[in-house]
């Protein structure tokens, strides 16, 4: 398997640290249910993205 390229790598880390800086800032704001269903809708994203990985549908 060939190694990604440094622009791959560096564009995916910066995507991930977008994603977290907004995800952070929406939390901060949210009601208790609201909070909820975000770590829910975070942790579906995860296990597909986990599933993709490995070549398995969650």
């Amino acid at each position: 398997m060939a190694e990604p390229d440094v622009f791959d790598v560096q564009t995916s880390r910066l995507l991930r640290r977008e994603a977290l800086r907004r995800a952070a800032a929406d939390l901060n704001t949210s009601s208790p249910p609201a909070l909820e269903n975000a770590l829910a809708r975070i942790s579906a994203e995860v296990t597909e993205e986990a599933a993709e990985r490995r070549g398995a549908k969650p």
